[in-house]
């Protein structure tokens, strides 16, 4: 289930946004159902509503479930995260379900989440001892995370808690200082437990803050093709 390589180059956009320090994060609640109106008929947002999938999915098995007659069709996608650790990868995922009727539209959102992967690339052998210790608290943080507050499982539910840790984390790099003092502040030396902080707040957020930007970004190209008439 991949996204088109439109939607893959808005990912990467969005990762790079998602690079700015941690005082600029803005946590704001994932919107689970959304209702519209439009001059549209059922059929002719169907119509569209098929072409939006071709547009944004590189492949049309993202499609679950779909019911013509209903109206009715359930979207199952994911898309993979850029992640700063060369041990740690991280996937989000999403459902839509998406119901049209004459004049108006719904979209609702389930389950959303992350799911973390680790992987050892092929270089590790030569990593040096800063490098592999570097590897090495990436995995201990996500491992951590995951038996505190997820049973173990590297999948996680997009909701408050997730909201909770990655807030935690935010504080966190935000009371760690970019510098010791002056004196290393003037020879440009930064502080490794800033570096090690804001690594950390990065690894949580930096999945949560992509998910939320492609749903955003999905949910809104699909408002407007369901609201749309082709008058070619």
């Amino acid at each position: 289930m991949k996204l088109s390589p439109i939607l893959l180059f808005l990912a990467a956009i969005i990762i790079c946004r998602a690079d700015i320090s941690a005082q600029t994060a803005d946590y704001q609640p994932m919107l689970e159902l959304q209702t519209g109106r439009t001059d549209l008929s059922k059929d002719e947002q169907w119509h569209n509503l098929r072409k939006w999938v071709s547009l944004t999915f590189d492949r049309s098995n993202v499609i679950d479930m779909e019911d013509a007659e209903q109206g009715t069709m359930i979207i199952k996608w994911s898309c993979p995260v850029a992640m700063p650790s060369d041990f740690v990868a991280a996937t989000v995922m999403m459902t839509y379900v998406i119901d049209v009727r004459d004049g108006k539209y719904r979209l609702q959102r389930v389950n959303p989440r992350v799911n973390y992967q680790y992987s050892r690339p092929e270089t590790a052998e030569y990593f040096d001892n800063a490098l592999s210790t570097t590897a090495a608290t990436d995995v201990k943080l996500i491992n951590d995370l995951a038996r505190r507050f997820y049973e173990g499982s590297l999948e996680w539910s997009v909701n408050e808690q997730y909201e909770q840790i990655a807030a935690a984390y935010l504080e966190e790099a935000g009371g760690v200082a970019q510098y010791r003092n002056d004196r290393e502040r003037d020879k440009g030396k930064i502080n490794d437990d800033w570096k090690r902080a804001q690594r950390n707040w990065t690894l949580v957020n930096k999945p949560l803050a992509t998910l939320k930007q492609l749903d955003a970004s999905m949910i809104a190209s699909l408002a407007k093709a369901l609201s749309t008439r082709d008058d070619f």
